[in-house]
Parts: C-alpha cells; sequence; structure tokens
C-alpha cells in the first residue's frame, strides 16, 4: 500500500480528485508489486462500475498488470482498449529507492464505433434497454490524440504531486519518531524510578532506530570510571568488564561536536569495550557533580537526521533525568515483594488499560523481575495485541502483536500450556535467536485460561539478582494467572454491565432514548416542575406520509429517514432537552423550565429544520420533500398528570396533521377557542 513506501491515500485522494477534476478523466493509481490498484477511481465511469457488478472484472485486472508492467518496462504512455471498448492510459511514475506505480486513466471510446460495439456487447450481456440508455448518455468519447495530451500533462503533474506527497510523509514519519521520544522523555519525570528510566530509553530507542546494541554509561565516584547502567542488544554481555574508561572518547568531541564517534580498534579498546565493538556513537546524557551519563551506540550506522534526533532526545531526557537524581537521590530500584493477597486490593472498577499495567506491575514485584508483559487475544483482529509491558512504551506496543501459534506468546496461548525456559539458547522447544530486550536468557510465560479457552498470556523476564527462574516461579506465576484471569473478567463484566445499562434506555436503530426511559425522565421533570414551580413542555412529532416513505421506497430507506431526523433533532435542541423515540415514526422531546411561548420557538426550529434540510437526493432522488406535524403541551397550563399532558400533547399533534400537516399546533391556542 501507499503508507509502506512512504505514501497516504489520504492525501493522494485530494489530488487525485483535483487532477481528474482538471483532465476530465477518471484516474487511479496501480501498484504493481501486489498487482492490484491501491487507490480507488476517482469519477469512475458508469460503464466500469457495471462491468464490476456483473462480475466481469477479472478480465480487468489482468489487462492492468500486463500493460502495466509493459509501461514500466519500456517506460513510456502505453493506450489499450478494455473488454467493455473503452481505451486506458498507463502512465508509469518512477520515485527515489526504485519506488514505482502505474497511474491509469481515460475510460473512453475513441469512436461512435466504439460505442456501437460496447452496445452489442452490452445485450449479450443481458443489460436492459432502459439501463443501457441510461449508460450511453453519460459515456464519453475522446480522440486519442486528446487521451495521449491529458496523459502526457498527468506524467508531468502527477510526478511531481506523487513525489511531493512521498517527501511529506518521510518528514511526517520524522516528526512522529520526534514526537514519540518527546511523549517517552517526559514520562520519566514523573517517576523516581532513574535505573528503569534507563532501560525504558535503551529499549525505546533501540526498538525505533532498529539499533544492533546500546548502553548506558554512568561515571562513578570516587574512580571516575564508567559502569555500564542498562544495556540493549547483543554487542556486549553482562559478563563484560564491569569498569570502562571513556574521557578518552569524550575528549574527542569539540563543544557542540558531541555526539562522538569512534571506530579505531585501539581507541575502542583502550576505553574497555570488547572485540565485538567495532563502533561506538557517544552522546551525553547528563552531568553531574562533574560525573558524566552517557548513551552508547554499537554497530550501527546512524544517518545524520538520526544522529539528531538522538542528540535532541538524549538533552531532553538528561533534563528530566537530572531532575529524578536531584528528587530521588537514589540509583537503583528497591522492590518490596509483596504476597498474593495484596492483589485482592485492587479496584476492578479501573478503566481498562490502567488496570492491566497494574496487575502487571504487581506481577513483576512478586517474581522479583524487571522485564513482563500482559497480552489478551482480541476476537476481531484474531492476534494476541499487548496490553501492558514494562520497559517499553505504549506508543510501541502494537509491534508486538502476535497470531495465535506465532511466536512464543502465540504458542502457549494456543497449546494452553505454561512454559519455564531457563536458557533460551539450550532450550530445545524455542528456536532460538538473540534476545536483545533482555538481560538473562531465562523467563516464564503463562496462558491466562477462562472456561477452558485461552483468552491471553502474562509472560515474565530477567530476575532482579539475574537467576534464572524456577519451578517455584512458575507455580507462583501459575496462581496469579488464575487470579489475574478472575480480575480481567470482573473488569470485563463491570464494563459490558454499564453497556448494558446504557442499551436499555436506549433505542438502537436512532440512538434516542427508548419510550420506558421517557416515560422515566418526563415523570422525573414533572416531579420538579411540582416542587420548584418551573413549568415543564411536551413536544410530540410524526414523520408526515412515513407510510408512503416505506411503501415507495423500501424500510431501509424508511429507517435512514428516522436515523437522519434523530441526529437533526440532537443538533437543533438544547442540552437540557431529552429527545425520545416514542414509537414507529413517533419522537418526543422533553423541555424542561420552559415556558409554552419559548417551547414553540423551539418546535418550529425543529419544523423548519427539517423541512428545510430533508431532501435525500443523493441516496433518494424519488424522495420528494420530508416534513413534520408537531404537537405541544405544557405542565400544568395544559395538564394535571403525566397522562394528561402526553393527551393533550397527542391531541394537539393530531390536530397538526389533520390541518395541512408540516406545522405546530400548541394545545392551549385550540383549545381556548
Amino acid at each position: 500500500m501507499f503508507q509502506e513506501q512512504g505514501l497516504s491515500i489520504e492525501n493522494w485522494m485530494k489530488i487525485q480528485q483535483s487532477l481528474s477534476s482538471l483532465c476530465g478523466f477518471p484516474i487511479f493509481i496501480y501498484d504493481p508489486v501486489r498487482k492490484r490498484p491501491c487507490s480507488p477511481a476517482t469519477n469512475e465511469n458508469d460503464i466500469c462500475i457495471l462491468v464490476h457488478e456483473l462480475g466481469e472484472d477479472l478480465a480487468c485486472f489482468e489487462a492492468y498488470e500486463k500493460n502495466v508492467t509493459r509501461a514500466l518496462d519500456e517506460k513510456k504512455i502505453l493506450f489499450y482498449r478494455c473488454q467493455a471498448n473503452l481505451t486506458y492510459f498507463i502512465i508509469p511514475i518512477f520515485l527515489d529507492q526504485g519506488v514505482q506505480y502505474a497511474m491509469i486513466g481515460g475510460q473512453a471510446y475513441l469512436s461512435e464505433a466504439d460505442v456501437e460495439a460496447f452496445r452489442e456487447k452490452a445485450i449479450r450481456w443481458g443489460i436492459s434497454s432502459s439501463r443501457l440508455s441510461g449508460l450511453m448518455e453519460n459515456c464519453s468519447v475522446a480522440s486519442e490524440a486528446l487521451q495521449l495530451q491529458k496523459a502526457r500533462d498527468l506524467q508531468t503533474v502527477g510526478t511531481l504531486l506523487i513525489e511531493n506527497v512521498y517527501d511529506q510523509n518521510r518528514y511526517q514519519a520524522k516528526s512522529s519518531c520526534i514526537s514519540t521520544l518527546t511523549h517517552i522523555a517526559n514520562q520519566f519525570k514523573n517517576d523516581p524510578d532513574l535505573p528503569a528510566h534507563y532501560g525504558t530509553l535503551l529499549n525505546s530507542i533501540g526498538i525505533l532506530f532498529n539499533l544492533e546494541s546500546t548502553a548506558v554509561f554512568k561515571q562513578s565516584f570516587p574512580e571516575k570510571v564508567y559502569r555500564k547502567m542498562a544495556l540493549f542488544g547483543k554487542s556486549m554481555s553482562e559478563s563484560e568488564p564491569a569498569s570502562f574508561f571513556l574521557d578518552g572518547l569524550l575528549a574527542k568531541g569539540k563543544g557542540d561536536s558531541i555526539p562522538v564517534f569512534v571506530d579505531d580498534p585501539g581507541e575502542l579498546g583502550e576505553a574497555g569495550f570488547p572485540t565485538s565493538v567495532r563502533s561506538c556513537f557517544l552522546f551525553m546524557l547528563s552531568e553531574n557533580d562533574q560525573l558524566k551519563t552517557t548513551l552508547a551506540i554499537f554497530n550501527t550506522d546512524l544517518s545524520d537526521e538520526d544522529t539528531e534526533m538522538i542528540s535532541t532526545f538524549c538533552l531532553q531526557a538528561g533534563v528530566v533525568f537530572d531532575l529524578v537524581e536531584l528528587k530521588n537521590h537514589i540509583s537503583e530500584q528497591k522492590k518490596n515483594i509483596q504476597s498474593l493477597s495484596t492483589l485482592t486490593a485492587f479496584n476492578f472498577h479501573l478503566e481498562e488499560k490502567v488496570l492491566y499495567k497494574k496487575l502487571l506491575d504487581q506481577t513483576t514485584q512478586l517474581l522479583n523481575a524487571e522485564q513482563g508483559s500482559l497480552m489478551m487475544f482480541d476476537d476481531e483482529k484474531e492476534e494476541l495485541s499487548v496490553m501492558a509491558m514494562t520497559g517499553v512504551s505504549p506508543a510501541l506496543y502494537s509491534l508486538f502483536s502476535k497470531k495465535m501459534g506465532e511466536g512464543i506468546a502465540g504458542r502457549v496461548c494456543q497449546s494452553r500450556s505454561a512454559l519455564l525456559v531457563k536458557d533460551i539458547a539450550e532450550d530445545e522447544r524455542i528456536p532460538y535467536s538473540p534476545r536483545s530486550r533482555y538481560k538473562t536468557p531465562s523467563f516464564l510465560s503463562v496462558p491466562l485460561i477462562k472456561n477452558e479457552d485461552p483468552i491471553g498470556v502474562v509472560s515474565i523476564a530477567d530476575k532482579v539478582d539475574g537467576r534464572r527462574f524456577t519451578e517455584e516461579d512458575l507455580s507462583l506465576l501459575m496462581a496469579m494467572g488464575s487470579f489475574l484471569t478472575m480480575a480481567i473478567e470482573r473488569s470485563h463484566l463491570h464494563t459490558t454491565t454499564e453497556i448494558l445499562k446504557e442499551i436499555s434506555i436506549t433505542d438502537s436503530l436512532t440512538g434516542l432514548l427508548n419510550r420506558r426511559y421517557f416515560f422515566e425522565r418526563l415523570t422525573e421533570e414533572i416531579e420538579r416542575t411540582k416542587r420548584h414551580g418551573l413549568p415543564t413542555c411536551l413536544i410530540m412529532i410524526d414523520i408526515d406520509d412515513f407510510k408512503v416513505v416505506n411503501d415507495s421506497h423500501g424500510h431501509l430507506v424508511g429507517d435512514e429517514v428516522l436515523k437522519w431526523l434523530s441526529q437533526l433533532l440532537r443538533n437543533t435542541i438544547r442540552n437540557i432537552d431529552v429527545a425520545s423515540r416514542y414509537g414507529g415514526e413517533e419522537f418526543t422531546v422533553i423541555l424542561p423550565n420552559t415556558k409554552t411561548v419559548d417551547a414553540r420557538i423551539i418546535a418550529d426550529r425543529i419544523c423548519t429544520a427539517i423541512e428545510e434540510k430533508s431532501r435525500f437526493q443523493k441516496k433518494v432522488p424519488q424522495l420528494n420533500l420530508l416534513t413534520v406535524s408537531v404537537g405541544l403541551a405544557s405542565f400544568p397550563d395544559d395538564a394535571d398528570s403525566i397522562h394528561e399532558l402526553i393527551k393533550h400533547t397527542d391531541e394537539a399533534l393530531y390536530r397538526a396533521k389533520n390541518h395541512g400537516k408540516n406545522r405546530v399546533v400548541v394545545y392551549k391556542d385550540y383549545h381556548a377557542c
């Protein structure tokens, strides 16, 4: 698709519409890699639409593929005639980095003879004469010379515009990356756990910039050597020397020339790096009390843009880290192992994402671990989606989704079996690959089961003390898995209950309040009127000749009319007013604290708005002007009870019906007469 090549379909469609209007021909973009259109045709010919409806479009796609390939190979505009005798032009488009597209347009006849040839073919296809006549009225005839001229113009302008959209989206991607980094850095300032921030920083940068390895080094006192605080990737390991000598490398930078790049083996060796480190970028994070904290990126080629973004991020993150250190004066995380019973203190009415994060945080603490993830099975996407993950920004969660049976989590979920891996490099059940995010080779993964069906997976890695997980750890996590399932289901039940509560008072078609809830609200307002002496008015609305709409155009069109009118009511009444669907094509509006004269203004506004805006010409050209009749009564002026208020409002409505429709009738106006 466009997005995978740095193009936005939304941005392009606006441009495509303008190009189509200027040249007078339908156009669309074709992707030769996927062998299908990657933008819908603009102003598509009615004959082409008919071919699609008849299921005769297989030949169209075969023709696209064949002729687009020719145009790209020959690097020139080509013409071809389709099965409906329409002539198409194909414009090859070449972008940077070998990206290719084709712009296809035309869909016009070269001559009246082509038109007649299609007419004969359409009759053989079984097209009725009446429909065929309608199609022929709008068919376009254009000479090959005219189409060629338009195609050449499109090739010049279209290529430039696609290049512009392509470049624009590259800049947007860069902006999105900067925005993500800024968001990640801002998350640090409210959490005193500085070591955890280092890990999040490395994981985030490592994923965003596809780094082989990166680490945070902090200068120690009084030795002034640098110690490794956090590591991402495989270029170094936990067994490497604990002390490094980076001042010599940092001295190579002059003022604003930081970051420093070093690829000299001798200099890297003197700094204490192992031979697996072939090159190194050094970015300054912070400097407190003349002690420096540095970000190192190993064995990775960075573009100037990437270097600039990482430098800016380090500057911002460094300021935040300095603030955290000043507040807490603590460089290591202290975790309190709590008992399983503390989980019962959770509020299961929390918003889902907050609950998932709290449950995962508690689980990792109880198992004395640093890394963890909680994934839930999404029935619609048919995949496991990350709901919470330690050490990774929520902005990156979507990168870790897995299909059932895919990856470790997918297989655990599919098999419904818990997994203890003491060393991933030695475990034959797991295809070994370096796990750059993790410090240790041991991890746990447990399925969450409900009624014998898997609903998710919780995984834990990296014990704080660096040791491997044990069978006891697995038993604890399995016990916690049962509780996690219960907690999540209780949260879902609460959410479902709230949804059902809303459904029980809402009309499913229009989204307005239903008749049952209308009576409850009207009762409340009448009681309030009795207490405070403020009037309550009731409006009853009926669509004029609605049966004719259903009989002439079908109930689906009738439903669209009801939904449209409901939305218009929402947009027309005040915030304090209560609109309901009373039944069929009848609606009501309760107007609290409203005098009859003011209610009449609102009723007239509704009536006029419907009359002015009700033509469904785009959807149903045959639909005549839609109007409504409206009845209005007030409590306590026109009624002594709810029953009487509804009865008198209904009488006013039917008086409006019987006196010409499309009008508002107030009960007291005719009753007084």
